[in-house]
C-alpha cells in the first residue's frame, strides 16, 4: 500500500489525466497535470470544456474555490479536495491549486455492482454487437449479446472496446475493456468485462451512476 507522501507525489505525475469539478458548477471536466511543488501547489492545464461552457466556468475559476480533482492511478481510483491559487493566462493558462494535505483512494474492485438494462455497442476483432450492460460496478461490466453464425466468441484475456452512450459524449471515444468472463448458449452470448484504464471523466460518470442507483435503492 502507498504511503500519504508517495500518493502526494504521485498526483503531481506530468501527464497525469485527472477530472476536475469546482465547488458551485455541477459539472466535471478533464485536464492534465503539469507537475506541482511539495507543500505549495500543484500545476494543471486549464481545464478542458466546450466551447460554450467556457463562459459559465471561467466565473468559477477563482481564487479560493474549492476544487476536487479526481484520477485513475495504477489501477486505484484517487483524489483530493483543495483550493485554487489562481489561474494564469500567459505563456499559457495554467491552473495553481493548493498543495492537497492528504489523497483518498480506493480499489475500484470494491465497489458494488448494480443490476441495470442499458444499450451498447461491443467492438470485437472490428466486428460490432449491439448488446445489454446487464450489471455494472465501477471496475466493470456484465453485457449479452445475440448469437448467430456469425459471431465472434472472444477469449478470455481479450481486448474489446466499448460504447455506452450513457457515459460517452464524444463518439470517438470508448470504454477499453479485457473479457474476464465468456460464455454462450444457442441464443447469445455473455461476457464478464473488466475496465481497462478509462478515462477519469468517463469513470466518475460510471461512478455517480452506480452511486446514485445505489442510493435510490437503498
Amino acid at each position: 500500500m502507498m504511503s500519504q507522501s508517495a500518493k502526494l507525489k504521485a498526483a503531481c505525475t506530468p501527464g497525469l489525466r485527472v477530472a476536475v469539478e469546482l465547488g458551485g458548477l455541477n459539472d466535471k471536466a478533464p485536464s492534465i497535470v503539469l507537475g506541482g511543488y511539495p507543500a505549495k501547489y500543484v500545476l494543471l492545464k486549464e481545464p478542458m470544456v466546450h466551447p460554450n461552457d467556457k463562459a459559465i466556468w471561467s466565473e468559477y475559476l477563482y481564487s479560493g474555490n474549492e476544487a476536487t480533482v479526481r484520477y485513475i492511478f495504477e489501477g486505484v481510483a484517487s483524489g483530493f479536495k483543495t483550493n485554487i491559487i489562481k489561474l494564469i493566462n500567459s505563456p499559457d493558462k495554467i491552473l495553481f491549486l493548493k498543495y492537497p494535505k492528504r489523497i483518498e483512494t480506493y480499489n475500484l474492485r470494491r465497489h458494488k455492482r448494480i443490476n441495470c438494462f442499458l444499450e451498447a455497442d461491443i467492438v470485437i476483432e472490428k466486428q460490432k454487437y449491439l448488446t445489454i450492460v446487464e450489471d455494472l460496478s465501477s471496475s466493470g461490466c456484465g453485457i449479452t449479446y445475440l448469437k448467430d453464425d456469425t459471431s465472434i466468441f472472444p477469449e478470455i484475456g481479450d481486448d474489446v472496446k466499448l460504447y455506452c452512450p450513457y457515459f460517452i459524449e464524444e463518439k470517438d471515444d470508448f470504454i477499453p475493456c479485457k473479457v474476464q468472463r465468456a460464455t454462450k448458449d444457442s441464443r447469445k452470448i455473455a461476457l464478464g468485462l473488466t475496465f481497462n484504464k478509462p478515462s477519469p471523466d468517463i469513470l466518475i460518470k460510471i461512478q455517480d451512476y452506480v452511486a446514485t442507483v445505489l442510493q435510490h435503492s437503498a
